[in-house]
C-alpha cells in the first residue's frame, strides 16, 4: 500500500494531527510531508528506531477494547489485541514492511524475482508479519480476482496459537476473493480430535468473507503453506526446538513452477456452487445419482430447508425441470425413508417468522402469511407414533448450514442472507457423520423429544399468533 498511505491512514484512525504526529516524531510538518510523499525517507540507520517511535505513538492514541475493527481499510486480516504491546509490535512491523519495500525499490532490488528468500521466528513474529502480509496483498490488488491455496489447518489444531487469533474484518464478502482448501481425507479421519464444530464453524465462517473452494487431496503434502496466486508463498514448519518458521518466497517463477505442481498432484473439488450442482445434476454425474437414490441416514436442519414443497410451488422460480424434479424426489424420500431428523428450534421458526423455505439450488420459496400454516401443516401426514425417535429438536446455537448424511457420505450445504449464493460440500466419509451423532444426536446438547401432540401444540400457538395478527 506504500509508506505514505499506511501512514495516512494511521494519522487518520488515531485522529490526530500531522503536525502533532510530526512533533511526536523529533521532526518538521515539512519533513514529515516528504516522506508521506516519498520525497525522502529515513535512512537506513534510522529505520528501526522509526517505526518503533511511530508505532508507539499510534499504539497510545489507538489501543483499547476491539480497536483491531478499526483497522479494516488497511489490514483486512488482523487478530484481536490483548495489549498495548501487541499492538505497538504490530504496528512496528507493518511500518517497517512497508518501508523496506520502498527502500528495496530505491535500491534497485527486484522484489518479483529477488535473490534470496526471508523468514520469521517465532509465534508472535509469524503472527504479525502474517497479518501484515496478506493485508498489504489484498489491499494492493483493490477489486481484482484473487486466488488463494492453502493447507493451513482448518480442521484441526495445529498451529493453533497463531491462526485461531486471526480475524476477517471487512463489511462485506469480498466476492473477488477465492480461497481453496487442501486437505486429505485419510488425515481427517485419522486425526480428527475436535468437535464437530471445527468442520462446520470455520466453513460457515469463511464463506462470509470469501468463496471457500474445498479439494481433496489423495496424498498428504507434508508442509503447510499458503499461496496467494502470483503473488506470495508462505512456508511454515517446525524447528527441532518446536519452534515454527515461516519462510516467504516471492520469486514470480518459483510461485509459477509451485503452482503448476500443485495443479498436477491428483486433487478433486468436493465444493460445488450453485452453477456447479446443477450441471452436475444435469449431467446425471454418479455422485448426484448416489445422492438422489441412496437413502439418507439423517439430516441436521440448522436452516429451514423446505421438505415439504410441491411441484406448483417452484412453478415460479427459475431452475430447468429436471433439476426440480430431482430436488423434489430428494425430498420426498427423505419423508418417507427412515430418515432422522435433527432440527433446531431457530430452524423449525424460521419458516413461520420470515415465510422462506429453502430449496437447494432455486434459493428461497417464498410462503405468504396466510399459507404458512397450511405449509407446515402437509407434515401432519408423514407423522405417526414413530415420529418420537424420527426427529429430534435440538435446543442449542448451530452453524447455519444443513447436513445430510448417507453411509460413506456426507453433504454440508451453505446458502447466504439474500438466498442467492449457495455451496456444497461432499465429504466422502463418515466422520462427519459420526461426529454430528456424537455431539448433536449425543448427550451433549439438549434435545426436546418429539411427539405428534407436541407438534399440534406448535400448530396450534402459530395459528393463535396468525389470528392476533389478523
Amino acid at each position: 500500500m506504500g509508506i505514505g498511505i499506511l501512514l495516512e491512514e494511521l494519522i487518520d484512525i488515531a485522529q490526530t494531527s500531522k503536525t502533532d504526529f510530526a512533533i511526536s516524531m523529533n521532526m518538521t510538518p515539512s519533513g514529515l510531508s516528504k516522506i508521506l510523499t516519498g520525497k525522502r525517507l529515513p535512512l537506513f540507520r534510522e529505520k528501526r528506531i522509526f517505526c518503533r517511535q511511530a508505532a508507539n505513538y499510534f499504539a497510545e492514541a489507538i489501543y483499547g477494547r476491539g480497536c483491531y475493527l478499526k483497522f479494516e481499510t488497511i489490514f483486512p486480516v488482523i487478530y484481536d489485541f490483548s495489549s498495548h504491546y501487541e499492538l505497538e509490535m504490530f504496528l512496528a512491523y507493518a511500518i517497517e514492511y512497508e518501508l523496506d519495500k520502498v527502500l528495496s525499490t530505491e535500491n534497485n532490488i527486484n522484489l518479483d524475482y529477488p535473490e534470496r528468500e526471508f523468514g520469521f521466528l517465532g509465534k508472535k513474529t509469524i503472527l504479525n508479519m502474517f497479518c501484515v502480509i496478506v493485508s498489504d496483498a489484498i489491499v494492493d490488488k483493490g477489486a481484482d480476482p484473487l486466488e488463494f491455496y492453502s493447507t493451513l489447518p482448518l480442521f484441526n489444531r495445529y498451529y493453533s496459537d497463531i491462526f485461531q487469533r486471526i480475524k476477517i474484518v471487512t463489511s462485506k464478502k469480498r466476492k473477488n476473493i477465492s480461497f481453496n482448501h487442501l486437505f486429505n481425507m485419510s488425515s481427517l479421519e485419522t486425526t480428527y480430535d475436535a468437535s464437530y464444530s471445527n468442520v462446520l464453524f470455520p466453513l460457515v465462517a469463511a464463506q462470509q468473507y470469501v468463496d471457500l473452494n474445498l479439494w481433496q487431496i489423495n496424498k498428504e503434502i507434508d508442509s503447510s503453506f499458503l499461496l496467494m496466486k502470483g503473488q506470495f508463498l508462505l512456508l511454515f514448519s517446525i524447528q527441532i526446538d518446536g519452534t515454527p518458521l515461516m519462510v516467504v518466497i516471492t520469486h514470480k517463477g518459483y510461485l509459477a513452477s509451485f503452482f503448476n505442481s500443485l495443479m498436477k498432484k491428483d486433487v478433486k473439488k468436493i465444493s460445488y456452487s450453485r452453477k456447479e450442482a446443477i450441471a452436475a445434476l444435469e449431467a446425471n454425474s454418479p455422485l448426484s445419482d448416489r445422492l438422489i437414490n441412496t437413502p439418507i441416514d439423517a439430516v441436521y436442519n440448522f436452516i429451514s430447508i423446505g421438505y415439504l414443497v410441491e411441484k406448483q410451488d417452484l412453478e415460479t422460480m427459475e431452475g430447468h425441470e429436471l433439476v426440480k424434479e430431482k430436488i423434489l424426489k430428494l425430498f420426498k424420500n427423505i419423508l418417507v425413508k427412515e430418515t432422522t431428523f435433527f432440527v433446531t428450534l431457530d430452524a423449525m421458526m424460521s419458516i413461520f417468522a420470515t415465510g422462506k423455505a429453502i430449496v437447494p439450488l432455486m434459493g428461497a420459496v417464498d410462503i405468504a402469511p396466510e399459507q404458512r400454516v397450511s405449509y407446515l401443516q402437509r407434515f401432519d401426514s408423514y407423522i405417526n407414533e414413530e415420529s418420537r425417535d424420527k426427529i429430534k429438536i435440538v435446543n442449542s446455537e448451530q452453524p447455519k448450514v444443513a447436513v445430510l448424511c448417507s453411509q460413506g457420505l456426507s453433504l454440508i450445504y451453505w446458502i447466504d442472507h439474500d438466498y442467492e449464493s449457495e455451496k456444497i460440500y461432499c465429504f466422502e466419509t463418515d466422520v462427519i457423520n459420526n461426529l454430528l451423532d456424537r455431539e448433536v444426536a449425543g448427550s451433549t446438547l439438549s434435545i426436546m423429544d418429539f411427539s405428534p401432540e407436541l407438534w399440534q401444540s406448535y400448530l396450534d400457538e402459530l395459528l393463535k399468533t396468525k389470528l392476533r395478527n389478523l
